[in-house]
């Protein structure tokens, strides 16, 4: 089960250029952060984002694959925290649709990873109290 995608959501990220923050931790529990261009949403409930290059995103999904996505309100100091489970994408026309969008973006794409990042909670990033419980999860 998981969360359908709200179109404030999808309203910030266009708003934003489509770029969001992808958290991820290696097998060690290090942490790393890396921007992101969303590709695509699939049934209102996956963001989808590619890898161009095989470097610490890549190796952290692939060894533990939860993660965390912040979609960033830079105007008002808020956005939201998408948290869930990215599996690989293997259809063809979105891994090409990614290579393309990868091309325009200026990097080297011919065989990018694709990762569709099924979204379980989404928690409020503007400063509050009410920020540490979720605004919608798909664990009850």
């Amino acid at each position: 089960m998981m969360v359908k995608i709200t179109d404030e959501i999808v309203q910030l990220i266009i708003r934003e250029g489509n770029v969001v923050l992808v958290g991820s931790v290696d097998r060690l529990g290090n942490p790393n952060i890396s921007p992101r261009y969303v590709m695509a949403i699939l049934d209102d409930e996956k963001i989808v984002f590619a890898d161009a290059f095989m470097n610490k995103t890549f190796a952290n999904i692939r060894s533990w694959p939860k993660v965390t996505v912040a979609v960033v309100d830079k105007a008002n100091r808020g956005g939201f925290q998408l948290k869930g489970d990215v599996e690989e994408v293997s259809d063809p026309d979105i891994v090409a649709q990614a290579a393309k969008k990868l091309k325009e973006l200026g990097f080297p794409a011919t065989n990018p990873i694709v990762w569709a990042l099924g979204i379980k909670e989404v928690y409020s990033i503007k400063p509050s109290e009410s920020s540490k419980n979720p605004l919608m999860s798909a664990y009850g």
